[in-house]
């Protein structure tokens, strides 16, 4: 019988649809839920548009963080339990500290995030995990990306001194159990990004204390408006021995790629009895002599 990433790599692409902002020049909210009292809530008027969403496994080394934003590799774990905040901490972000320096020559790397997502209910509030975010964005601007340096980087000194060179904020995505057969992420080439199209968006954390919660922690992404010329593609049926990575910024303004737009898709190909989708995400500065 066929591999499923042989059986996957037969199709071209899909049309799938895609959530962009309907901009109307006020900044809309975005609320980052994690905990099943609701899902993530968007401000603002919405829009799905039916998408091409070429399949890359066609060409899965034609890909670069500088060139179109993103790229896909294998990438075997040591990890045995993404859910452990432990082996997270011991083994993963390690492995990811390599893996980014591997594919932008950083001399540096520090992440500082791990996010987990799930489709499945109970999780979002026993093990915190968040929902598959659905809708064309970056996660942000010339702004945040300076105030989360900050956060990460606590002495003042330090953080100035890396305020003067260049540095990029690279997402690192996978799966964590079997292949994924629901809500793929899809990534949008950079060359095929109008930034006149890319709005600011105020996004909030939230922090509950029972028996209520508050939101917190301020922050911005952009999202993007409807652009026909978007470029989008996807990985079909990755497994957790698969990484896409992710610009997610650069203060490169030389026509380095800077960031890739990218959102969890419905794909029109899954199956009814589809398996839950379990992904993390990490994100890590990469810092540059």
């Amino acid at each position: 019988m066929a591999s499923p990433h042989r059986d996957s790599a037969a199709s071209e692409g899909i049309e799938a649809p895609i959530v962009y902002l309907i901009h109307t020049g006020v900044t809309p909210v975005f609320y980052q839920s994690d905990v099943n009292v609701g899902k993530t809530v968007l401000e603002g008027s919405r829009e799905k548009k039916p998408m091409r969403v070429r399949n890359g496994r066609l060409s899965p080394d034609a890909f670069t963080l500088d060139i179109e934003g993103f790229a896909f590799a294998p990438h075997a774990t040591k990890v045995a339990d993404f859910w452990d905040d432990a082996e997270l901490a011991a083994v993963y972000t390690p492995e990811v500290e390599r893996l980014v320096a591997a594919h932008t020559g950083a001399s540096r790397v520090v992440v500082f995030d791990h996010t987990r997502r799930s489709t499945v209910l109970e999780h979002r509030d026993v093990r915190r995990a968040r929902d598959p975010a659905g809708a064309a964005h970056t996660d942000y601007t010339d702004a945040s990306a300076r105030w989360r340096l900050h956060d990460v980087i606590t002495d003042p000194a330090e953080a100035e001194a890396l305020l003067q060179k260049r540095f990029a904020i690279v997402n690192v995505w996978r799966s964590m159990t079997g292949p994924i057969e629901q809500w793929p992420l899809a990534v949008c080439d950079a060359r095929s990004i109008d930034d006149s199209l890319l709005h600011t968006v105020e996004r909030r954390d939230n922090v509950r204390e029972e028996p209520s919660f508050e939101y917190s922690r301020p922050s911005e992404t952009r999202h993007a408006s409807y652009d026909a010329a978007h470029r989008w593609y996807y990985f079909p049926r990755m497994d957790r021995d698969e990484v896409i990575l992710l610009k997610n910024y650069d203060t490169l303004t030389d026509g380095t790629a800077r960031y890739a737009l990218h959102s969890a898709i419905e794909d029109p190909t899954t199956p009814p009895d589809a398996a839950p989708r379990e992904s993390i995400e990490s994100r890590a500065f990469a810092f540059f002599d």
